[in-house]
């Protein structure tokens, strides 16, 4: 299956990825992490190196080719790109991403959790009002994301005063990225926590879960561990 986590930066998606490697790994499962793949590699592994991984994680934009001029041109608010540009760039890393990794992987009957995702850019994107949801579902990377749409979509619930607060914490985060202002962010909560969202990804099969995000984090984490139990049983 595929689980994607989401929510708005500084959610708490990070630490709720982090928890799930190290309850699967503790339960003796073999995970493979493209994010340091791809950092310490620079391209994507052949499918075969992914052959006897129970898991495999992921997150998008990736870390290589588009994602990476993503990451570090394309979102960076010293830049002003096109919101059509950026869209487009995000569908592209998403095709090369899912005919490369995620779809084999489904095929093979592999779990991959999605750090981000297509559910991000039919928020983020489409908040400005200059392109609609429908425009952004049609593009060819999302498109696709959509046909193979997450079984579980979990959002991360909190307050975006307190996530920008521990974004500004963060030495490793300061990337200075174009979404993380707090009107951004305040309107993308509204529409990631939403019954129009929620009902956007019900109607392509997809359960939609919420987490809190403002607990501490070992209620978080007890949370977190409590619904993933329940979503790979079922």
């Amino acid at each position: 299956m595929l689980i994607m986590i989401d929510g708005i930066d500084g959610s708490g998606k990070s630490t709720i990825v982090a928890v799930l490697k190290e309850y699967l790994t503790g339960e003796g499962n073999a995970i493979f992490d493209l994010r340091d793949y791809w950092l310490a590699n620079g391209k994507y592994p052949e499918f075969h190196e992914l052959k006897s991984y129970d898991f495999i994680f992921t997150s998008e934009p990736t870390y290589i080719g588009i994602g990476k001029v993503l990451r570090e041109e394309l979102i960076n608010s010293n830049n002003h790109y096109p919101e059509k540009a950026i869209a487009h760039a995000f569908s592209l890393d998403r095709i090369v991403l899912y005919n490369k990794i995620i779809i084999p992987a489904l095929k093979e009957k592999k779990c991959v959790i999605s750090d981000r995702g297509v559910s991000t850019s039919l928020c983020y994107q489409t908040l400005s009002g200059k392109l609609s949801i429908k425009e952004i579902a049609e593009m060819v990377g999302n498109s696709l994301a959509l046909e193979y749409a997450p079984e579980h979509l979990i959002i991360m619930k909190v307050n975006p005063k307190e996530a920008l607060a521990r974004l500004k914490k963060r030495s490793e985060k300061q990337d200075n990225a174009v979404f993380e202002k707090l009107a951004f962010q305040t309107k993308a909560a509204d529409l990631f926590y939403s019954k129009e969202y929620k009902k956007l990804f019900e109607a392509h099969g997809t359960k939609v879960h919420y987490l809190p995000g403002n607990d501490k984090i070992d209620i978080m984490k007890t949370s977190a561990i409590k619904l993933f139990k329940q979503i790979l049983t079922k």
